[in-house]
C-alpha cells in the first residue's frame, strides 16, 4: 500500500526548517563580526595611547630636529622636563665662570615637532672647573668659616652685629668689581694685595667652588700660583727679596697656607712648602725677621708679625713642613726681647714701646702658644690703657691707625674678657659707619707711622684699607681662641 501524500506546509513552518538548517552558519558569522570589532578597537586604542618616538636614548631630543606632523592630531597634553646639568671637574687651576641653572623645557607630548634648547651644560661647554670640593677638615680654630650658620653662631657668641656682616659683603663685592683681568689686585704691590684679598675671601669661608665668589677666588689663586711658580716660590714676585718684598711674600704665603688648610688642594702643596721655606731660612739669629731676610743683630717686629702669621697658617695646614714649629718657638724669644716692662712692644728693641706694634706682639705670642701668659696679659692691659688715654678708635681722628687696629682687634678677641668687650664696642661701629657707599674704605685722617697706604686715595691704598677693614669685621669667625 502506497503512503498517503503529506499535506502542504505553511510559510512559517518552511522558515523554521531553513533556520534550523543554517544555525551553524549564523553562529560563525556572528563570531567573526565580534572578533573583527574587537581587533579594530585594540588598534585604534594603541594609536591613540602610544607617545611619539623622539629617536634618542633618553627620550629627549638634544638638537634642533623637525618631524613631519600627521594630518590629524589629538589634543595637546603638556609635560615638563628639567634635565640636570652634569657635574664636571678638571685637575687644573683655571678660572671659574658661573653657569646658570638648567632651564625647564616644555614638550608637547602629542606634537612631534620639537626644538629642544641646548644648554652649555648639556653640550659639555662648561668652563667652570674645580679641584677641591670646598671646605674640608677645618681645624677647630677655623671652624667659624664653615658656612653661614657657623658664621652667624660665632658672631652671636662674640658680639658681632648684622650691620658688620653687611659691610663685609659690600667690601667683598667691591673686591670682585676691582679685580684685574689677570686675577690680581691693585696696580702696584700686586703680591701683597692679592694675598690680602684672598685672605678676605677665605676668612669669609669662600673657596673656588663658592656660589657667588668662587670665580673671583679661583682667578686670584691662579694668578698667585702661576706667578709664584715663575719666581720659584717667591710670592713677592721678585727674583730676590727687597725691603718691601718680605712683607708681600709673607702675606701671600699666609693666604696660600689658609687656602690649603681649608681645601686640602694638593696642587698647591709644593708651592706652599717652597714659599714657607724662604721664611724659615730667612729667620735671624734672635728669632725675628728683617728687611730682605737679612741676618743683622736686631730684627723688625713689624716684619716679624707677618712671617709669624704665615708660619702659623703653615702649621695648621697639617703638611708638617720642616722647620715651621721650631721657627715659631724661636720667634717667641724675639718677641720677649722687644717687650718693655709696661707691656708694650718695641720696633727693634724694648727702648721705645709702640702702641702700633703692641698688638703685633700680643697676637703673635698668643697665636702660637694659645696661652695667656704674663707677656700677653701685660700687652693687652697696655693696649686698652693707651687706647683710652690718647689713641681713640675714631676713623676721622688724627691718630687713626688701621694697621694697629688690625692687630689689636685680633689680640683682644683672642684674650677675651673685659678687653674684648671694650674693644668690640669701639672698632666695629667705626668701620661700619665710615665705609664708602661702593663698599671700599676711604683714607684715614691720621698720620700713623708707615701709614702711607692708609692715606693714599689711589694705587694700592684703597685695596690695603678695604682688606684690613674686612679682616677686622670677620674677626668673629676667622679664628677662634683655644682657651686655657
Amino acid at each position: 500500500m502506497l503512503d498517503a501524500p503529506e499535506p502542504p506546509k505553511s510559510i512559517l513552518e518552511k522558515l523554521q526548517e531553513r533556520a534550523a538548517a543554517s544555525r551553524f552558519f549564523t553562529v560563525s558569522v556572528l563570531l567573526h563580526v565580534v572578533l573583527i570589532v574587537m581587533g579594530g578597537s585594540v588598534v585604534l586604542f594603541k594609536q591613540m595611547s602610544d607617545p611619539p618616538d623622539f629617536s634618542s636614548a633618553d627620550g629627549l631630543v638634544t638638537g634642533d630636529v623637525e618631524v613631519q606632523a600627521p594630518a590629524e592630531q589629538p589634543p595637546d597634553v603638556q609635560q615638563h622636563f628639567t634635565p640636570q646639568a652634569p657635574s664636571l671637574s678638571a685637575p687644573s687651576l683655571s678660572a671659574i665662570t658661573s653657569t646658570a641653572a638648567a632651564p625647564t623645557f616644555t614638550v608637547a607630548t602629542m606634537v612631534p615637532v620639537i626644538k629642544a634648547v641646548q644648554t652649555d651644560a648639556m653640550a659639555g661647554k662648561i668652563s667652570q672647573v674645580t679641584g677641591p670640593k670646598g671646605i674640608s677638615g677645618l681645624p677647630s680654630a677655623m671652624s667659624g668659616r664653615a658656612g653661614a650658620a657657623a658664621r652667624t653662631q660665632a658672631m652671636m657668641e662674640k658680639g658681632g652685629k648684622k650691620e658688620g656682616e653687611i659691610a663685609v659683603m659690600k667690601g667683598l663685592k667691591w673686591l670682585v668689581e676691582h679685580q684685574s683681568p689677570d686675577g690680581s689686585w691693585a696696580p702696584t704691590d700686586k703680591g701683597a694685595m692679592t694675598g690680602f684679598a684672598l685672605l678676605s675671601f677665605l676668612g669669609h669661608g669662600e673657596t673656588p667652588v663658592s656660589a657667588e665668589f668662587g670665580p673671583t677666588v679661583q682667578k686670584g689663586l691662579d694668578w698667585l700660583v702661576e706667578n709664584g711658580k715663575k719666581f720659584e716660590g717667591r710670592l713677592s714676585m721678585q727674583k730676590s727679596f727687597d725691603n718691601h718684598g718680605v712683607y708681600a711674600h709673607a702675606i701671600a704665603t699666609y693666604a696660600l697656607g689658609e687656602y690649603y688648610t681649608m681645601t686640602k688642594d694638593e696642587r698647591v702643596a709644593d708651592l706652599l712648602k717652597q714659599s714657607v721655606g724662604y721664611i724659615v731660612n730667612g729667620q735671624a739669629a734672635d728669632g725675628g725677621w728683617q728687611y730682605g731676610y737679612k741676618k743683622g743683630p736686631e730684627s723688625d717686629t713689624s716684619v716679624s708679625g707677618w712671617q709669624i702669621q704665615a708660619l702659623k697658617a703653615a702649621h695648621l695646614s697639617g703638611l708638617a713642613i720642616e722647620g715651621v714649629d721650631q721657627a715659631l718657638d724661636k720667634a717667641m724669644l724675639n718677641l720677649k726681647r722687644v717687650q718693655k716692662d709696661d707691656g708694650s712692644f718695641g720696633y727693634m728693641n724694648k727702648s721705645s714701646g709702640r702702641y702700633s706694634l703692641t698688638g703685633v706682639g700680643v697676637l703673635c705670642t698668643y697665636f702660637w702658644k694659645q696661652d695667656k701668659d704674663k707677656s700677653v696679659r701685660e700687652g693687652i692691659e697696655f693696649i686698652i690703657k693707651a687706647t683710652e688715654k690718647d689713641n681713640p678708635v675714631e676713623y676721622r681722628h688724627e691718630k687713626a691707625d688701621l694697621y694697629a687696629w688690625y692687630y689689636n682687634t685680633q689680640a683682644c678677641l683672642m684674650v677675651g674678657g673685659p678687653a674684648w668687650s671694650k674693644w668690640n664696642r669701639l672698632f666695629e661701629d667705626q668701620l661700619i659707619k665710615n665705609q664708602n657707599p661702593d663698599g671700599s674704605w676711604p683714607p684715614v685722617s691720621g698720620n700713623a707711622p708707615g701709614g702711607e697706604l692708609q692715606k693714599s686715595p689711589d694705587g694700592a691704598g684703597p685695596f690695603y684699607r678695604t682688606n684690613l677693614c674686612i679682616l677686622m669685621l670677620e674677626v668673629y669667625y676667622r679664628y677662634s681662641p683655644t682657651l686655657k
